[in-house]
């Protein structure tokens, strides 16, 4: 089973920045609200998005021929929970781009509520092929690629 932890992509810009979406349906908030906290997204899913995200980041740079493998990330703050029906857009800046791997700083927010805040995710770069189906994932970014809808505010 593949977790798909993005909904759309609203802009990109090679080697600089991502900005896509992730929206809580109604049923992913129960994974958390079975360990007894309140329905919300587990804070491990909000930041698989973020590392989703920088990893299209990577893919759409290198036109399908490289992905990104996480190595580290220095710090990770999560400010509020998610919950259902609500969508979290995400921002991922880069602060280094090389052939060896990329760092990111990234923010989430709900409307104008910070839920999430990363800094220095380093990400390895690997051939796409050796993990996924270029072809494959081509289709899918013309179906969450969507530059024509407005931010959430």
């Amino acid at each position: 089973m593949k977790f798909r932890m993005v909904d759309r992509i609203l802009a990109w810009e090679p080697r600089r920045r991502i900005t896509g979406t992730k929206t809580v349906s109604f049923e992913e908030y129960t994974l958390r609200s079975a360990l007894g906290d309140g329905p919300r997204l587990p804070e491990s899913l909000l930041l698989e998005s973020f590392f989703q995200l920088g990893n299209w980041l990577i893919v759409l740079t290198s036109d399908f021929s490289r992905m990104g493998l996480i190595v580290r990330t220095e710090e990770v703050r999560f400010a509020g929970p998610v919950g259902p029906g609500e969508r979290m857009t995400m921002e991922l800046m880069v602060r280094r781009y090389r052939d060896d791997g990329v760092l990111f700083d990234g923010v989430g927010r709900v409307g104008a509520r910070e839920v999430a805040v990363g800094r220095g995710c380093l990400a390895a770069l690997a051939p796409l092929a050796d993990y996924a189906d270029p072809a494959d994932l081509r289709v899918l970014f013309s179906e969450i690629h969507r530059p024509e809808e407005p931010a959430p505010s």
